[in-house]
């Protein structure tokens, strides 16, 4: 066996100091920091997914809400389409200028009744008219005006013939 001189005993020492550093950074210090550094960008992605689950949450809670409310709409046995529509006439001063109003009724899918509801207004102020309308859209019921027609009257300025279907759902 040979033996090693001082200058070759320190060469050796300073070899395997450099190869236990070079080990140290390359096991311990680069993971390290890069765990350091990945660890800020996961807390951010993870605040970044709890602010996106609450707002899914927060438009699940509206839609479940809007559905509660059509549902409660729909299972509410309402007066006839017919007396509504006479009411809001009334109350509007546009009863006496209805021509003709039409109910027709259909089922759709077995589970809903619709009532089709065709009603034409002659001679009328367009100012009374859109407070009718104001008196259809914020009822309680579950209404939809699904065709409208304004057109000039023949007879009288400033007054209009319209023409005029709404549709109300009920749950069978």
């Amino acid at each position: 066996m040979k033996t090693l001189s001082k200058r070759e005993k320190l060469l050796l020492k300073v070899l395997l100091s450099f190869v236990v550093v070079l080990t140290i950074y390359y096991i311990i210090i680069i993971p390290l920091t890069g765990f350091i550094r990945n660890s800020g960008n996961d807390t951010d992605t993870g605040r970044n997914d709890i602010e996106k689950l609450e707002r899914i949450y927060n438009e699940y809670r509206e839609i479940k809400q809007k559905s509660s409310d059509y549902m409660s709409m729909l299972s509410k046995k309402n007066e006839n389409t017919t007396s509504l529509i006479e009411q809001w006439a009334s109350s509007t001063g546009i009863a006496k200028n209805i021509a003709y109003t039409r109910s027709s009724q259909s089922n759709i899918q077995n589970k809903y009744t619709r009532i089709t509801t065709d009603m034409k207004i002659e001679g009328v102020f367009i100012q009374q008219f859109v407070k009718f309308l104001y008196e259809v859209e914020n009822s309680d019921n579950l209404l939809k005006i699904n065709y409208l027609r304004i057109q000039p009257a023949l007879k009288g300025t400033n007054t209009y013939d319209i023409n005029l279907k709404i549709d109300n759902f009920i749950l069978k």
